[in-house]
């Protein structure tokens, strides 16, 4: 088939154009596949889980110490009811038994001192366990935030550049002679249709082409398509 130097000029940029969308494509999968937020989200799930047990935790302990708060602040009430009673009794048996039971009471006042002691200890545990759950959170929520706005962003400005190249790749089918154009197709369905012939090398396939079909290439006319015998590709020279 004929062509001039300058159509099959035309097909090397169009074939330029088309390995460009493909990579723009390639790289919008890629962008929109959301695989490179996999890592993240599975950690962001992790730590969701986390902060929801670290927070059941907290607040059974705050429980627990609403409970103790409650026992100590009754033992409390009741030994000074008892002290009330042992000031008002004229009585030194009912004397005894009270100051017996505020023996008792006194003993429980100072278990339940303890325990509650202990429980807060265990709240301001698990306070600053939520508190750096909750912080690790946050800065994954964020990271991942920030990640997905400039992977947007980046997915906007791949697909105003496909919007663009395929403008361009329109208009240079529309000045390119319509017998090259299904040419170019049937050779592109195969791989690379154009390559530029470098030295012994077919910019389409990369590989060397031997002496004797670079002499028979070389040996055609301008206006003669030469292809690559290797890949069939068209040898723009």
């Amino acid at each position: 088939m004929k062509a001039s130097p300058s159509q099959q000029a035309d097909l090397l940029s169009l074939s330029n154009l088309d390995l460009e969308i493909t990579r723009t494509r390639v790289a919008l999968s890629g962008l929109t596949s959301g695989e490179a937020f996999s890592e993240l989200r599975s950690a962001q799930r992790d730590a969701a889980s986390a902060l929801i047990d670290s927070r059941n935790q907290l607040d059974s302990v705050e429980l627990e110490l609403k409970r103790a708060e409650a026992d100590l602040a009754l033992v409390e009430q009741r030994i000074e009811k008892d002290n009330l009673r042992l000031n008002q009794t004229s009585s030194s048996k009912d004397a005894q038994g009270i100051q017996a039971e505020l023996e008792t009471l006194k003993k429980r006042k100072s278990e339940l001192e303890d325990l509650e002691l202990a429980v807060l200890e265990r709240k301001e545990q698990a306070e600053a366990t939520y508190k750096t759950i909750l912080s690790d959170k946050q800065a994954i929520d964020d990271e991942l935030a920030g990640k997905e706005a400039a992977n947007e962003a980046e997915i906007l400005k791949q697909r105003s550049g496909l919007d663009l190249l395929m403008q361009q790749r329109s208009q240079q089918v529309s000045r390119t002679d319509a017998e090259l154009i299904a040419l170019y197709e049937k050779k592109a369905t195969r791989g690379v249709a154009v390559g530029r012939l470098l030295n012994r090398e077919c910019g389409a396939c990369r590989m060397t082409i031997g002496a004797t079909s670079l002499a028979e290439i070389t040996a055609l006319p301008q206006d003669e398509i030469a292809t690559c015998p290797d890949c069939q590709a068209i040898l723009v020279r």
